[in-house]
């Protein structure tokens, strides 16, 4: 049983990628305000290269996730990890090495989109990487609160940019009103800090011990075993080719491909958004922004964090699929609503507006961004968990890119109150796609990975290859609780 110490010192190290996540994903709704005004004639980033700018980083996440969620059960986990942060750390190293002089407004677009695509890799990696780890060490807690616990820090790395960037904009109030160029800073310095967690728990993840339900189901080094693709693919197809296991990875995949649809409208927008409502406007550049990122953090304290910090605990009260069901629900009715109150003709107050657009961010934190987490990483058996997670993950930001590319040019051709009429659709069709996926409540990882979810009670030592588990002489299957395993030597 792993002391208290090392499951604080592992929540740390696993969640400074999704920290990295909300730093350095959803601050880039911050950053194209910023290049606008240095670099663009009119002050905006024009609608295609603000488009293919926010894109760029789930493009790359999309990579990641799939080739990094196959390494890591091919590979192992403790093999892999780490190489995913040296990736962040370095693409956003070089976006921040923009030439300061000499560049075109379609050489920064392309600049930035390329690096971003490279953090993006490294991002994404983190997604199978940090969420098997999470579900397969000793849990603090319940597997559930570990997992969501570890990717809360998304949330917390948010907050933590709009925060950042409020403090850079003051710093520099004086400098760029003399010279508007000096905001080159602000944006460069936000986007920097946010890799200075990564670059300190570096080799923590470099040197992170192997889970034990890997060496047990999987694959064990000590013991001189190799495990290679074709083992893998083996795995994969034999697995997959049941409809009841196929089933569940294709509603994993399109729950997360729906919402990111609406999550990432939503938050790599949100400068837009509070434009639309009234809230970020301001008689100059430096003021614009200030209510920018005022907005932002209003919205991210008062609805985005809390509801990461309340769904850590739900999933262990009234289970994964209800939480994912009610809340798709609710936000699909929030956004029908404000769509609504947002037409011209209804004439609602800004106060108003933030009030259902934080609610909104609440319910859509709480719920689907929680499970669909959540979900990949505890329904599937080890040795698919990381390939499973990865292409449920990748589905998630192929949704994210599509609402990347088209959220601009749709909302120029039917408004913010259709976009949202439009998300609303998309989030009843999440709910409906939920309906597929089995309950992990109650399960143990053990049970999980014996086909329990299935009803499948097959005896788990008749599942595990005795020439991979070593010393392994028995393992103690307890189905009722959050599960952990254990060795009789």
């Amino acid at each position: 049983m792993a002391s208290l110490g090392s499951k604080i010192r592992f929540l740390i190290t696993a969640g400074v990628g999704f920290f990295g996540d909300g730093y350095l994903n959803l601050t880039i709704g911050l950053v194209v305000p910023v290049l606008g005004y240095l670099y663009y004639q009119d002050g905006k980033v024009p609608t295609v290269a603000s488009d293919v700018i926010k894109g760029g980083l789930s493009l790359g996440m999309v990579i990641g996730q799939l080739i990094f969620g196959v390494l890591s059960d091919v590979c192992g986990r403790h093999t892999i990890y780490g190489k995913e942060l040296i990736l962040t750390i370095f693409g956003t190293l070089m976006v921040i090495l923009l030439p300061w002089k000499g560049m075109s407004a379609h050489s920064v677009t392309a600049w930035v989109a390329v690096f971003r695509v490279v953090t993006g890799v490294g991002i994404g990696a983190d997604y199978p990487l940090s969420s098997s780890l999470s579900a397969e060490k000793s849990p603090f807690g319940s597997r559930a609160t570990q997992v969501l616990t570890v990717f809360s820090n998304i949330g917390l790395g948010n907050i933590v940019a709009g925060i950042v960037f409020l403090i850079l904009l003051k710093a520099f109030e004086g400098s760029i009103a003399d010279n508007q160029n000096h905001l080159g800073w602000v944006w460069r310095l936000l986007l920097g800090i946010g890799i200075v967690p990564a670059v300190f728990t570096l080799y923590a993840r470099l040197t992170i011990a192997e889970t034990l339900p890997y060496k047990h189901y999987v694959c064990d080094e000590s013991t001189g075993q190799k495990r290679g693709f074709n083992k893998q693919w083996k795995d994969f197809r034999e697995y997959f080719s049941q409809w009841k296991h196929a089933k569940v990875l294709f509603a994993t995949a399109a729950s997360w491909f729906l919402f990111d649809i609406a999550y990432y409208g939503i938050n790599l927008n949100q400068s837009i958004i509070l434009a639309r409502i009234g809230y970020a406007k301001g008689a100059t550049p430096f003021q614009t922004l200030y209510n920018t990122a005022v907005g932002n953090i209003i919205v991210q304290a008062a609805g985005f964090c809390p509801g990461f910090y309340v769904g850590i605990f739900l999933p262990d009260r009234i289970g994964r699929v209800r939480q994912q069901l009610y809340s798709c629900i609710a936000v699909c009715i929030l956004y029908a609503i404000w769509a609504g109150i947002s037409s011209p003709g209804a004439h609602t107050s800004t106060a108003g507006l933030m009030v259902i657009f934080t609610i909104s961010q609440f319910m859509l934190t709480v719920g689907p961004n929680c499970t669909t987490f959540l979900i990949p990483a505890e329904v599937f058996p080890t040795r698919v968990r990381g390939t499973a997670h990865g292409i449920s993950a990748a589905a998630g930001k192929c949704g994210a890119i599509l609402t990347s590319f088209a959220f601009g040019t749709v909302e120029d051709a039917i408004s913010l109150e259709g976009v949202l009429g439009l998300f609303s659709g998309v989030m009843l069709l999440t709910a409906l796609v939920t309906l597929l996926i089995p309950e992990a409540k109650g399960q143990s990882l053990e049970g999980i990975e014996s086909g329990a979810l299935y009803g499948d009670y097959d005896n788990i030592e008749n599942s595990i290859d005795s020439s991979v588990t070593g010393s392994v002489t028995q393992i103690h299957v307890n189905t009722a609780g959050s599960g952990s395993i254990d060795k009789v030597l």
